[in-house]
This record gives C-alpha cells, structure tokens and sequence, in this order.
C-alpha cells in the first residue's frame, strides 16, 4: 500500500522548507533539510513552531495535568516509567491563557443556572471560512458522542441498519450497538486521482442513518467533494439521515503548506440536499478545552428534524451547560491566531514523520490522511529498512532496526498509542501527533530501531 516517500494518503515528501514560520513569527532563514540542532535529532526547519508545544521529555510531565499521563502506570504497569503518551486524543499544549480568563471571570459572576445562546458565534466562525449557517440552525448539546446517541435514539428504532465507515472511532460503532441498531461497514478506498472515497456498491438502501466521523478518526481520511456529493445524493434519495462527527474539521492539510479547515460534510451541496445531514462539532478538540464538559454543537438545517432532535435532547438535560457556552464563546472569539499557530505547528509533525522514514530508508504502511493529527501505523505488515545492517544516522540513535510488530511491544518499548483494535482494526496502532517534534522522533525511534 505505502511506497517509500510517499504515504497511503499520497502525500508526496516533497518541499520540506517551504513551511518555514514568516514574518513577523520569527522565520528561520536559511535552514537546510538535514541540518540538525543541538539535540541531534530534528532538522531545525521543523521546530520553527516547537514553542506551542508544553513538554519535550517524559520526565517533565505534570502526571496529575491529564490523563494522558496519569492513567499510563495504572493502564499500562508494564511500561518503562519513561513511557511516551500519545494515545488520548488531546493536544500537548496549555488552551488560550484569554480563553481561561474569560472563563474565570463568567464563572466568578454569573454562578447560578444560566445558558448563553451559542448560535451567532458558531455562524460567525464558519462564515470567517466562508461557510453558510445559520445561527437558528445550531443545537448545543453535551458533547459530541452524546448527540450522536441521541439522534440515533430519536430517528432510528431497534434493528434498523445503520452505515458507518470501517475503520472508525469506537465510540460512534458503541452507540449503533448500543442503541441495538445493525452496523453496516463501509470501507474506504483511493481513486484512480488519489482521492479518498468509498465503494458505493456497498451502500445500503434499506439503513436508516449514515453515522460519519469526518475527517476519519483515525485515518485522517477527507472524503472527495464529489465522493461526498453522491453520498449525500443517495442518502436522500432513500431518506437516509446522515449524521457527522465533525470535530477534527479544524485541523486540515489537504494542502500541507497551507492548513485550514476542511468544510463541514456535503457543504458544497444545495441547501436542500444538506437538509438530510446533522453536522456535530465541538472546541474541545481544536482548542484543547476536553476538560470543559461539552463545548460541543449540532447545526441541523431542517427544521423538522431540528425540533425533533433539540426536544430529546432537551428531555435528557443534555444541552451544553453555561460553562461549555462560555468557553466555546471565548475560543471562537479570540483563539483564531492561536489556532493558526497549532495547524502550523502540527503540519509541520506530518512532515517530520514522510521525512523520517525518508532519512531512515523505511518502507512501512502508514497514514497521517489529510486532515488532523494522528499517525495510523500498520504494525502487522513488516516494515523493511534499506540500509537495516548499516549504524543508525546521526537522526536514530538506537542502532538496530527491529520494528516493534505488535500493540504490546510498543508498550514495552514505552510508546503507548491507542490501539488498532478500538477501530476494529487489528495489528494498527493510532499515534497523537499534537506533541513536541523531538518526542515524535523519539518515539519513532523506540518503535523501529533496539
């Protein structure tokens, strides 16, 4: 599937400085590819952005800040006490410093029962990406995975057919399941154009919902406009809800040089076809606020299908409470630059991944997709290294390639990822890219030289 220099997603390895930080973000000139820093391990083009991220070792971590890092002895007792975490879906970065100001002082004054209508500031965030909305089309709810439940309970009875993508989120499978719904796989495949889309003669006319986590968790998949319009034709056609967990959509790159938001799903169809979608967002991801219960949104343009959805909702106390409204207000206010810096930053870890299999001559199965921050790592299909019997370079210091083949030889080895089976995948593991690019390395190394 992946050919070396180039992942399964196609992205080429190609124009490494391209992404140098411009003025007045303190641009690295004349940096060259390979030119390493003090620490030996990454080529200073790639830590142009290195500020926005908290830690660079282990031992520095804060155990008792997250989980991420307090669950790791108790999960995994197995694993080396400079274990690195990248398995919960959570950025290595402390949110806004204006975000939790703003936060404080409406919690110092308004402590009481109180809501705060979120739907203006969500339209103004999506026309800024030149994204129609409506403000009287947005839901708040609790969280994402709970409005998904909730939709499903409304608009689907037991034994109904419910599409999902394979390989997905497990969270969104466990509320089909749970709702006692029939999951119906739908896997992913690459056009001829190198696009990602789906085989259409495996949809099914007779489901009732299309549950999407898009951008895919984990693969980082984005779906083809095209692709996305016939899906959206069909599901119409045989009255099929599509509903859309949407909350890794800030951080695309599909152009790797230039990252943005990819559109919400279907947002190039007519006004009427999208009237079939219930799109499902939330800042926690984007802004790094999991800590904030909910902070999450549905943007429903029927009217029919709105009114049905906020009255369970609101029948089940599962509206986004006053804090979550609060701190959604202030992120989609004033965290848009912040934002920016965390794309950047990310985008430059994608590259430093193509780039390190590159340098190291590996030829492994992998994916970063071309949306969010994951590495999807196919631990199953031996990796090959060109040049296995020669010393490591000055980039890999552990000498020997002996790629770990299995979830539990990369815990071992103190790399602890989320692993393939959460998606239904066997033999992948998920790797969090929102950390610091010398821990990316690190961990690299761990996992593919002894």
């Amino acid at each position: 599937m992946n050919n070396l220099g180039k992942d399964s997603s196609g992205t080429e390895i190609s124009d490494l400085n391209s992404s140098s930080r411009n003025s007045p973000d303190r641009a690295l000139a004349g940096a060259k590819v390979g030119a390493m820093t003090e620490a030996g391990a990454v080529p200073a083009e790639f830590l142009a952005y290195q500020d926005v991220w908290e830690r660079v070792n282990p031992h520095e971590y804060d155990v008792s800040s997250r989980l991420k890092f307090s669950a790791v002895s108790s999960r995994y007792p197995e694993a080396p006490a400079d274990t690195i975490a990248m398995w919960i879906a959570d950025m290595d970065t402390k949110p806004l410093p204006e975000i939790s100001a703003y936060i404080a002082e409406r919690v110092q004054n308004a402590y009481g029962y109180q809501d705060s209508d979120i739907g203006e500031a969500v339209q103004r965030w999506f026309e800024a990406q030149q994204c129609s909305v409506n403000s009287n089309s947005v839901v708040s709810v609790a969280s994402v995975i709970s409005a998904v439940d909730i939709a499903l309970k409304t608009f689907c009875v037991s034994g109904d057919e419910v599409m999902v993508l394979t390989p997905t989120y497990g969270p969104l499978v466990d509320c089909i399941n749970n709702n006692r719904l029939k999951v119906h796989a739908i896997a992913t495949k690459r056009d001829e154009n190198g696009d990602d889309t789906i085989d259409f003669s495996s949809l099914s006319k007779n489901a009732t919902a299309f549950v999407l986590c898009h951008p895919n968790n984990p693969t980082g998949q984005v779906l083809s406009a095209s692709c996305q319009s016939e899906l959206v034709r069909f599901c119409n056609e045989h009255d099929i809800l599509i509903i859309t967990d949407e909350v890794h959509s800030e951080f695309g790159f599909v152009n790797d040089n230039e990252p943005m938001p990819i559109p919400l799903f279907g947002a190039h169809c007519n006004v009427e076809e999208q009237k079939g979608i219930i799109h499902i967002s939330s800042v926690s991801k984007a802004f790094n606020l999991a800590a904030i219960p909910g902070a999450s949104y549905a943007i429903i343009e029927d009217a029919g299908i709105r009114a049905k959805f906020s009255a369970a909702i609101a029948s089940r106390h599962l509206e986004a409470n006053y804090l979550s409204q609060v701190a959604l207000k202030a992120a989609y206010s004033l965290g848009r630059n912040w934002l920016d810096d965390i794309r950047k930053a990310l985008g430059l870890n994608r590259k430093l991944v193509h780039f390190y299999f590159k340098q190291q001559n590996i030829d492994c199965e992998y994916t970063m997709g071309k949306a969010g921050y994951f590495l999807w790592l196919n631990l199953s299909k031996t990796a090959t290294c060109a040049d296995e019997k020669a010393s490591a370079s000055e980039m890999s210091k552990k000498g020997v390639f002996n790629p770990a083949s299995t979830f539990d030889s990369c815990v071992s080895r103190g790399v602890i990822g989320s692993d393939g089976n959460q998606f239904n995948a066997s033999g992948w593991i998920r790797l969090n890219l929102a950390c610091h690019p010398l821990q990316i390395v690190n961990a690299l190394d761990r996992l593919f030289f002894r």
